[in-house]
């Protein structure tokens, strides 16, 4: 029996046509379209052209586990400033959560202003945190071992006794030791750095790593363990201070209020120290959100910017 050519008619009544097609004449005899898009250029039907198929994306290249371990285990204040500049920049977003992306990026601290420490081959240590300032601070003995002329001859503790004033002990003098340099014109609440802790208890312990240093002037105290914000604004407006040892929160205060100045500020170090928890200033969240508004005060962000002051890692 002669095979018949069935029409369309002939097909079953549920039949449907695929959206997929393949063209069965012509030059292009083979290739696939698709019919289920709009009219127009797009339509791959009509010019029997192939659709092209799009690129796929490219996934964002996570660094390895191992590598990824090691630099959780390092320090922050020895890892590569690269890193550091990364780590910042993420507390910062943590921090200001509430602000928009645009925001955020406006109080960024240039990369310029962040300081590279990695040449400080010594731990992060209190042991080593004058020999640090030493390395960050050019010409740091003109600007932290110079004692102010003006300031007011002062009674040691040990000059008391049960209450009452008794005689002043000689101090042994080293014949080899020089004395220091003295200076009529030094600013009074101007410090060049500015030690930035998590917590009153920490800048207790920073102060008196700092016994070098606190011969020539007094070592700001500007935290909140018995002292209060009154004290100490009273101290920076009548005391020359090379160095401030503080809390965020406290210090944000001060530099508002307008009794610590920034004339001299040359140096913010972040004392990145790691709590019984593994954590840093940058890992705790209230402390970290007082971080960023005290660095994103105007007049502190403006020393960033200009390069005046730069940020160091510790």
């Amino acid at each position: 029996m002669p095979h018949v050519k069935e029409s369309g008619d002939a097909l079953e009544d549920d039949f449907q046509l695929s959206d997929t097609e393949y063209l069965s004449e012509g030059e292009n005899a083979g290739e696939q379209f698709d019919d289920s898009g709009d009219d127009g250029d797009n339509n791959s039907a009509t010019t029997g052209s192939k659709r092209k198929a799009e690129a796929p994306k490219k996934k964002k290249q996570n660094k390895p586990k191992k590598a990824r371990t090691e630099e959780n285990n390092t320090p922050i204040g020895k890892r590569s400033r690269a890193s550091q500049i990364e780590a910042l920049n993420d507390s910062q977003d943590r921090a200001l959560e509430h602000l928009s992306s645009i925001e955020i990026e406006d109080r960024r601290i240039p990369e310029s202003s962040v300081k590279d420490v990695s040449p400080f081959a010594l731990d992060h240590t209190l042991v080593n945190l004058e020999s640090f300032l030493k390395f960050a601070v050019a010409s740091w003995k003109s600007k932290l071992l110079v004692k102010d002329a003006n300031a007011p001859a002062s009674n040691t503790p040990d000059q008391y006794k049960n209450g009452k004033k008794g005689p002043k002990k000689e101090e042994k003098k080293d014949p080899k030791k020089k004395p220091l340099e003295t200076s009529s014109d030094l600013p009074k609440g101007s410090p060049v750095v500015l030690i930035v802790s998590s917590s009153g208890i920490r800048s207790v312990d920073v102060v008196r790593a700092l016994p070098l240093f606190a011969e020539a002037a007094k070592v700001g105290k500007l935290f909140a363990k018995h002292l209060k914000v009154s004290e100490q604004a009273y101290f920076l407006k009548n005391t020359c201070t090379h160095i401030c040892v503080g809390t965020p929160n406290r210090i944000e205060k001060l530099i508002a209020d307008g009794s610590l100045h920034l004339d001299r500020l040359e140096l913010i170090l972040l004392d990145c120290h790691r709590d019984a928890k593994k954590r840093t200033i940058l890992d705790i969240q209230e402390i970290r959100v007082d971080l960023f508004k005290m660095l994103g005060l105007e007049a502190l962000e403006e020393k960033l910017r200009s390069g005046q002051t730069q940020v160091a890692i510790f």
